[in-house]
């Protein structure tokens, strides 16, 4: 806590300024049609969204002792992020009766000493955050938690009444400008991943050009294989097993007798492959007999596609580069190796991201919630295969396209990194006494009246 804070202003415990004390929602059994109550993702940034709510199993006479007021904090007790724990949120006017749960802790402030508004907004900045991160504790599965005692200690620097008004006032009209921008921000990087996805796919079944189409045609071969693309004169359609070797990866064996000449290489598993795009910022290893791991090791052009998940995320992938030495893959993740150089991997791997998506989708099987695609089946995708100068014309036109995207989504991502510093910045001014009223969080400059 700053104690250099200016002249008027005061620090007090939370306890010091309660209206009543601390009170946890109730625990409940779940009933569909039942009375509302409030779920974990209500916890917005400093307001709670009522759309977030399921049917609890009380009537509204339970409910009336935890029922979510106008200018009541909620505080979230328990998270698997230490981001997240003790997170508050501002109730508004709920639209109908609605309750919290026991996920959440109850504060109600005399509003003659403290605003509630200013509180929500306080409860969010780095002033706050860092004192509920230091209190938190740690659980069994790696849940934090924080108490009843930890918050009533929380320290809040408070200036007069009229002045937590006028601050909270300014931070709202900042933070607004700030989230808009965020917003649109957003909203380009969405599209712009919708741009890469769209014209990726179109590429891989000649869609890019004014050439001359025909109607899809292959050999049925027991699969859902829907309508086929058109596609240009000199294309035809095959199955995947025809132009790659595709097999599974390797089976991860707990009871294995652990035998000194294994080697421990990296294994990709279905949460390292993902739609364009290979994510390798946490790969586990398997300790494997040095023989398996070599005829395992991915190599430089293999198209990795997982084969297990949930149903819209099967068949997803992208191409192995060597981002990482002697790496193998997981049976729920296949390798398509491209024989003859009959295909270039990167359409086979846009093939599969856009067409694949939908065929994988239709001949998936459900288990227990998850869905899974074999190795006889998938080996079954249709595939499209141009003649070789196109497919590197291809290839050259939509990487050009591609690589100015990414270079504009970067630039967009980094002014997303700017604006969420801002916002720390904005509210650690706020609420150490340091926002002056014209305070510009994206650098604008007011002008002359």
């Amino acid at each position: 806590m700053n104690n250099d804070l200016p002249t008027g202003w005061t620090t007090v415990r939370l306890a010091d300024v309660l209206r009543e004390p601390l009170v946890n929602g109730r625990s409940l059994r779940t009933r569909q049609d039942g009375f509302p109550v409030l779920r974990a993702t209500a916890l917005r940034p400093v307001r709670v969204d009522f759309t977030q709510t399921k049917g609890g199993d009380w009537t509204a006479h339970d409910s009336a002792p935890a029922l979510a007021e106008p200018d009541d904090l909620l505080v979230s007790r328990a998270s698997g992020s230490l981001a997240l724990v003790g997170e508050g949120a501002l109730v508004d006017a709920p639209p109908s009766p609605t309750t919290f749960p026991d996920t959440m802790i109850r504060v109600r402030v005399l509003p003659s000493l403290v605003d509630p508004r200013y509180l929500a907004h306080l409860w969010n900045s780095p002033v706050v955050r860092r004192q509920i991160e230091a209190c938190a504790r740690q659980g069994g599965a790696a849940i934090y938690r924080i108490n009843h005692g930890d918050l009533a200690q929380i320290l809040l620097p408070l200036p007069a009444p009229g002045e937590q008004a006028r601050i909270a006032a300014l931070v709202e009209n900042h933070l607004a400008r700030i989230n808009a921008t965020t917003t649109r921000t957003r909203r380009a990087l969405e599209q712009a991943d919708e741009l890469n996805q769209t014209m990726s796919a179109r590429a891989s079944v000649g869609r890019l050009s004014g050439a001359d189409r025909a109607p899809g045609d292959l050999t049925p071969a027991g699969t859902h294989d829907g309508a086929l693309p058109f596609l240009p004169a000199d294309w035809r359609w095959t199955r995947l097993e025809n132009v790659a070797d595709v097999t599974l990866g390797v089976t991860k064996n707990s009871r294995r007798q652990w035998d000194p000449a294994d080697v421990e290489v990296p294994c990709l598993r279905v949460a390292n492959v993902q739609r364009g795009r290979l994510a390798l910022e946490d790969v586990h290893s398997i300790r494997l007999p040095l023989q398996r791991a070599q005829a395992a090791r991915l190599r430089t052009g293999d198209v990795i596609l997982t084969g297990g998940g949930d149903r819209g995320q099967l068949g997803r992938g992208w191409i192995w580069e060597e981002q990482l030495p002697d790496c193998v893959h997981q049976n729920h993740v296949f390798r398509a190796r491209i024989t003859g150089q009959q295909l270039h991997p990167k359409l086979l791997a846009w093939h599969a991201n856009g067409f694949g998506r939908q065929w994988c989708e239709r001949n998936a099987t459900q288990v227990t919630g998850l869905a899974s695609i074999g190795l006889g089946k998938i080996r079954m995708m249709p595939v499209p295969v141009a003649p070789a100068e196109e497919q590197q014309r291809l290839v050259a036109l939509v990487d050009a396209h591609l690589t100015a995207l990414q270079t504009a989504s970067a630039a967009a991502e980094r002014a997303v990194a700017v604006a969420d510093r801002l916002r720390s910045n904005l509210l650690q001014q706020a609420f150490t006494g340091q926002l002056p009223d014209a305070f510009h969080p994206l650098g604008q400059q007011e002008s002359s009246p």
